[in-house]
């Protein structure tokens, strides 16, 4: 009876952090949820989650997250297992990822490097993300300690 509970994603977050549109933000985040962006951002972004950027959302600066999903604008690095940029996303800047793809009518002004391209290796992940006490943790790492 209760057994779809039991089976949920441990990976999967119940959390998002939302900027409303009209909303201006000028300085850094780090998440351990998803975060959706409809208003403006100048910073930096650190989620071991999802960062979606809507229309008209805008963000400029460096982003690094499991997933980037552009739908606005974004200017700036982005550091990711995998990036999305939709129809409506125009992204310039450099991606360092091994997973890209662009649908039609995206918009795509800059470079794109392989996600090891930055010395993280082979076996590490490419958001360097670290614990309470500075501690830098992998990927892997970061989603043990957020269970």
């Amino acid at each position: 009876m209760f057994s779809a509970k039991a089976t949920q994603d441990k990976t999967a977050t119940k959390h998002a952090t939302l900027l409303s549109e009209g909303c201006e933000l000028q300085g850094d985040l780090m998440l351990d949820c998803n975060m959706q962006i409809d208003g403006r951002l100048q910073g930096n972004i650190r989620s071991v989650h999802a960062v979606t950027i809507s229309q008209p959302g805008r963000v400029q600066g460096k982003i690094y997250a499991r997933h980037l999903i552009i739908k606005g604008c974004a200017e700036g690095e982005f550091y990711a297992e995998q990036v999305e940029i939709l129809q409506s996303g125009v992204l310039s800047g450099t991606i360092y990822s091994d997973n890209l793809s662009i649908e039609p009518g995206g918009r795509f002004i800059g470079e794109v490097q392989a996600a090891d391209s930055r010395k993280t290796g082979s076996n590490k992940s490419v958001l360097p993300l670290r614990d309470a006490r500075g501690k830098v943790l992998s990927m892997t790492t970061a989603q043990q300690s957020a269970n």
